[in-house]
Order: structure tokens, then sequence, then C-alpha cells
């Protein structure tokens, strides 16, 4: 009865060892993530700040980060 029970044990932690084995293969084989696309950065002319150049305000020539910052650059 004991080795029986010692089999037993012994194919449970085999089977267990093989999961293992299989899950870290398994994700190893999976393709790599899909980058996205790097937006240009574009610095805004009144505070430096870097934002994406689709989302820049431009006044002529002069990139802003946003409406308020074209203002006061207007203002000076």
């Amino acid at each position: 009865m004991g080795q029986l029970l010692r089999i037993i044990i012994l194919l449970i932690g085999l089977w267990l060892v093989l999961q293992i084995i299989k899950r870290a293969l398994g994700t190893r084989r999976s393709p790599p993530p899909r980058q996205a696309s790097i937006a240009k950065m574009v610095a805004c002319t009144y505070c430096g700040t870097h934002v994406p150049e689709s989302e820049t305000i431009r006044d002529g020539d002069k990139t802003y980060c946003c409406e308020d910052h074209r203002e006061k650059s207007r203002a000076h």
C-alpha cells in the first residue's frame, strides 16, 4: 500500500512539473505585442513642454501645447 501511494505522489509531481514547463514554453512562443506608432513630439513655444505634433495648436510657424499659452505668447 505504501509503494502505491509513493507512485501516485510521484506521478502527480511529474504531472505538475510538466504543466509548469508547458506554461513557461507557451508564454515564450506568443508573438511580441505590437508597438504603437511613435508620434513626433514638438516643444511648446511658450513653456517648452513636449506634446505630440497632432495635439499642438499652431500659430504661423510657432506651436503651443494649449490655447492659453498661445494667447499669453501673443500678449507679450
